[in-house]
């Protein structure tokens, strides 16, 4: 599969060379989830490192920074990236003739207009004009939509079968940094099991824990009945675990299982036939 890195992107929005950096951690970890398939691949034009992440630096400025060794790590990978090939302005696809606009502005010899021709994504930077969002773009009288991604979130939701990502991966990545911890998820932990409409219903349940406000109100949501699993015994399906087990509810009689660590939720098994509620 292709993807189109977003020149568009870098328009000097960054205060500082830092806070872009920083930025970089959502973009690394899409890079590395592309290229897990080595067939996927990211195009970009040839002077990418002359693009503008400050008012007056460009990416090829960053060498002169000194930089903690993790900034230094998502310079590098970055680096990388852009001084790889392909490159689709050495081929260019998109009929240069046409007039591509997006939101009244000629777009014309630039990612967008080339993700048209490629029918790909965009791969983003943190930028309020292209985070997350699908992009408009108008050649003639068509209207193409392009997505933008920029989070390792929106590209899980959006490309998960075309980059054959398994469930199991993908709930991990779409809430990674939540309230919700899918970290020790595994291929035997139920997600595996569920019909596609359950799993679909297992997700917004999960944004939906996410969205609350605090655990107070977590507790008094009587659509999750966020409680205490009481299994003991022979019977205790969690044996073992020093933590308190606790579960909620995604459907009529399905259970999410795992424990309350710091300011996370710690999934452990999803559940699917109420068996071990019945227990506990």
């Amino acid at each position: 599969m292709d993807f189109i890195l977003n020149e568009k992107s870098l328009h000097g929005q960054f205060e500082n060379v830092e806070t872009f950096l920083k930025s970089l951690k959502n973009n690394i970890r899409c890079f590395d989830i592309i290229h897990k398939k080595t067939e996927n691949r990211i195009y970009k034009i040839v002077d990418f490192h002359k693009c503008y992440i400050t008012g007056d630096k460009q990416i090829c400025d960053l060498k002169y920074q000194p930089n903690s060794d993790e900034l230094l790590r998502f310079q590098i990978q970055l680096t990388e990236e852009i001084y790889t090939k392909p490159y689709w302005d050495e081929n260019v696809q998109h009929d240069m003739d046409e007039e591509y606009m997006w939101q009244n502005e000629n777009v014309t010899a630039t990612a967008l207009a080339e993700a048209v021709a490629h029918k790909s994504s965009l791969l983003s930077f943190d930028s309020d004009q292209y985070r997350d969002q699908v992009l408009c773009i108008q050649k003639g009288d068509r209207d193409y939509k392009v997505l933008s991604i920029y989070s390792p979130g929106y590209l899980a939701q959006n490309h998960s079968k075309d980059l054959s990502i398994g469930r199991c991966e993908e709930l991990k990545i779409l809430y990674e940094g939540t309230r919700i911890d899918c970290s020790l998820l595994e291929s035997k932990s139920g997600q595996d099991f569920l019909e596609q409409h359950e799993y679909e219903l297992l997700k917004k349940t999960l944004d939906k824990f996410v969205r609350h406000e605090s655990w107070e109100s977590i507790d008094l949501d009587d659509g999750l009945e966020y409680k205490k699993y009481h299994g003991s015994g022979k019977s205790d399906w969690f044996t073992g675990y020093p933590q308190t087990i606790m579960k909620f509810r995604y459907s009529g009689k399905q259970r999410v299982f795992g424990y309350r660590k710091g300011d996370r939720f710690r999934v452990l098994y999803i559940e699917r036939d109420h068996k071990i509620s019945d227990k506990g």
